[in-house]
């Protein structure tokens, strides 16, 4: 069964369900389509908020999304779109992926996924290191994981099937997800692992030489931003502060964001601020006015016109659609 149940916690670290207890793994699907909300809008939820429904196969997938928010994890992640066309962003690096197209992410690198297209869909498997290798003295430790957990290689690669080593791992993509349902077949995480296994080397052929390597300590200063918005964003938020706490100028902090994320920052920390909003409309009955308050809004009436410019409704009636659903 495949479902997406991205979490993240405090440190927008994502939690992932794994497909069985104790192996390594998870499988999901992340799906854009659009669902009703309104004239001419999208319904747009956060994965945290994302509802799970049946799908084609008895697929689940947590329907609908606007964007996957910026986190990271400590699994390797590949990304392989099913429809559409869906962008992803890792750090300072944006990737237009079309159906058929993969990603590998290296772990640990703050990034983030939205739909260019309005039926974009795409699966993901996210592995932790230790599927692949968990001697740090071996050969294959050496050879295999320990280019990539250094970042000194490639940690954005791209695949499709018109390489030899593509054509492989976007097969081998395909077995996992369908092995990931198999839940009766006996040895299954074996199976999945050995498909992994089979492939990584191509992997790491399309990786050398061929991308870009994301800097380490860029990395580093995009995640103590995105850990500050997420702390403190029910107070106010100076550019001053920000930039004091990221060790750069006020100048200098607004340019790395927007080359990281290319996003404004007091952008994204209004979205920000929207989407906690939009949880504590679905999940408690505080006033309206209390939670402009709560996500750092100066008035209740300055909150509610920043919130229909983002949403196309107001406040109420976002919770009166969250309560119906």
């Amino acid at each position: 069964m495949i479902v997406n149940q991205l979490k993240t916690l405090d440190s927008k670290e994502g939690i992932m369900e794994r497909i069985s207890p104790g192996f390594p793994l998870s499988v999901y699907q992340t799906d854009f389509a659009e669902a009703e909300a309104g004239p001419g809008r999208r319904a747009e939820q956060s994965p945290e908020q994302g509802r799970c429904t049946a799908g084609p196969g008895g697929v689940r997938t947590a329907s609908p999304f606007s964007l996957v928010p910026w986190h990271w994890h400590e699994d390797f992640q590949l990304c392989l779109v099913n429809r559409g066309t869906v962008r992803f962003h890792v750090v300072r690096q944006s990737c237009r992926l079309t159906q058929g197209t993969g990603l590998f992410i290296n772990r640990r690198l703050a990034h983030m996924a939205e739909p260019e297209s309005p039926d974009a869909s795409y699966y993901g498997i996210n592995v932790h290191p230790c599927l692949i290798c968990s001697q740090t003295e071996s050969l294959v430790y050496q050879q295999m994981l320990l280019p990539l957990l250094q970042l000194s290689t490639s940690s954005l690669i791209l695949f499709d099937k018109s390489t030899p080593e593509g054509q492989r791992l976007t097969e081998g993509f395909s077995r996992i997800l369908s092995l990931s349902e198999q839940t009766d077949t006996a040895g299954r995480e074996l199976l999945i692992q050995s498909e992994l296994l089979s492939a990584w080397p191509g992997l790491l052929r399309l990786g050398s030489g061929s991308g870009e390597i994301v800097s380490a300590a860029g990395n580093r200063r995009l995640k103590e931003i995105l850990l500050y918005i997420s702390a403190h964003y029910p107070e106010k938020i100076s550019l001053a502060s920000l930039a004091a706490h990221s060790h750069l100028s006020p100048g200098e902090c607004s340019r790395f964001f927007h080359r990281a994320t290319g996003l404004n920052l007091f952008s994204y920390l209004l979205q920000y601020r929207i989407r906690q909003s939009r949880r504590l409309l679905s999940e408690t009955e505080l006033s309206i006015a209390q939670i402009a308050l709560e996500c750092g809004f100066s008035s209740q009436s300055y909150y509610t016109a920043c919130f229909r410019r983002q949403e196309g409704c107001t406040p109420n009636q976002y919770r009166r659609r969250a309560q119906r659903g």
